[in-house]
């Protein structure tokens, strides 16, 4: 691997960086919506994550503030983006309002939302543990997921709708763009921390790649189990699916579906009923088989939970585009089929791969031994690759998986507390936020 950067398992060097600060890009296309009572509720319901939560009220009692802020994309589409923006008196906690020097923005995974960063409550939770800490914690949602099902002229519901036409490109491209002006805009601040699990990694690198300027915005990017490399992935529900996912996007896609596991019409009901109490050993399975086995550190009334917000939506051409960099072990644009005109298609020529040497900002990478998605070669090859490694952690936990990063006993331990070190040292060296809303 390239530079100097630390390495712990556990050993660790201490390294230095540089940073630039630009102005900020004119003409973000957002707004903020104003926290009603419908909307803090709904921000309740959602952070709390107490069985889609019935009861509000308890959660109110963790004492966090909460914001729903609309941010609008170049191409139309409407995200909710949530904000933590401190603590309130509660719970016999004392108030705490942000001090540190930069906002952090978080970026959830594929067909998940930002219920990925406070699953597992206060104390354990990385955005809750964030807030604790100081930070004003901002958690993005992606086009198509349950919280930002909104365009301005394209309806999600409608059959072969031109709402689902988007791969993780343009959430990197569009989404993480807008969702970045808009939180330096609201707060102020000339760059902000990055935190991206999985899929929330890679479209931050598809940005980079795109628009590089963007480096300039970002203090670091702490990249959890990054998934831009995968084709060593284990799992064979997976595995099956890439295999034969070319004849069945073209069969989907002309039936008109392009929406992949909409959370609200059956799944949610389905999850309810097989893994009930008496059935969760089935949920375990595919758990096991997808991100990798480590009992240890499930929980079972949490996976429930877990799978309540799970999937959270995603398009068609969103998993067909994972799908190809996972058979073809390139990161590369999205490649799309092409009918024959007899009902039948053919794969386009390879797309070009994304340029992963303008992604200056400063990465820490987090990867598991056992995780199933991303293999930890696949980690330590982007690792490898990216031209500003800055530190690389494995999991003291040798049977970490892919799930683990979010939903274990000790993620807390494990990964949390090591990844608030990290921002510490970026933070302390980051210029003092102006201002904020």
């Amino acid at each position: 691997m390239r530079g100097r950067y630390r390495v712990t398992y556990p050993a660790k060097h201490s390294v230095g960086f540089s940073s630039i600060a630009i102005p900020l890009a004119k003409g973000s296309f957002c707004r903020q919506l104003q926290p009603s009572r419908t909307s803090r509720d709904r921000a309740i319901r959602m952070l709390g994550v107490v069985n889609e939560t019935r009861r509000p009220q308890l959660v109110w009692k963790y004492g966090y503030e909460i914001e729903i802020h609309e941010v609008q994309t170049e191409d139309g589409y409407l995200l909710d983006l949530y904000r933590i923006a401190g603590r309130r008196a509660a719970s016999g906690q004392p108030p705490l309002r942000p001090h540190r020097n930069a906002p952090i923005f978080l970026m959830h995974s594929l067909l998940s939302s930002c219920a990925d960063w406070v699953l597992m409550g206060p104390g354990r939770a990385l955005a809750y543990l964030l807030a604790d800490a100081g930070f004003d914690v901002w958690m993005g949602n992606a086009r198509g997921t349950r919280y930002s099902r909104k365009h301005l002229h394209h309806d999600p519901d409608a059959r072969a709708g031109e709402f689902w036409n988007f791969s993780w490109h343009e959430i990197g491209l569009y989404d993480v763009r807008a969702l970045i002006d808009h939180v330096l805009n609201a707060t102020g601040a000339a760059r902000l921390h990055y935190g991206g699990f999985s899929q929330g990694t890679m479209v931050l690198f598809v940005l980079l790649s795109e628009r590089p300027e963007y480096s300039a915005k970002l203090i670091d990017m702490q990249a959890i189990s990054p998934s831009v490399y995968m084709y060593r992935l284990e799992g064979r529900i997976v595995r099956t699916f890439v295999t034969l996912a070319d004849p069945l996007v073209a069969a989907l896609d002309a039936a008109g579906r392009r929406e992949i596991l909409p959370n609200r019409r059956f799944i949610a009901p389905l999850v309810k009923i097989v893994c009930a109490d008496g059935n969760v050993t089935v949920c375990r399975e595919l758990l096991y088989d997808v991100a990798g086995r480590n009992p240890a550190q499930v929980d079972d009334r949490m996976l429930r939970i877990f799978l309540g917000h799970f999937p959270a939506g995603a398009s068609l051409r969103q998993l067909h585009h994972f799908s190809q960099i996972i058979r073809t072990a390139r990161f590369a644009k999205y490649s799309p089929l092409r009918s024959t005109g007899r009902g039948g298609f053919h794969a386009s020529p390879p797309a070009p791969l994304y340029n992963l040497t303008r992604a200056t900002v400063p990465v820490v990478v987090y990867y598991g031994l056992n995780d199933h998605v991303i293999n930890y070669r696949d980690a330590l090859q982007l690792a490898d690759e990216v031209p500003n490694l800055a530190a690389v952690h494995q999991i003291a936990d040798r049977h970490f998986t892919h799930s683990d990063f979010i939903l274990a006993k000790n993620s807390a331990r494990l990964l949390n507390s090591i990844l608030l070190q990290e921002l510490d040292q970026y933070d302390r060296r980051a210029p003092r936020t102006s201002g904020s809303v």
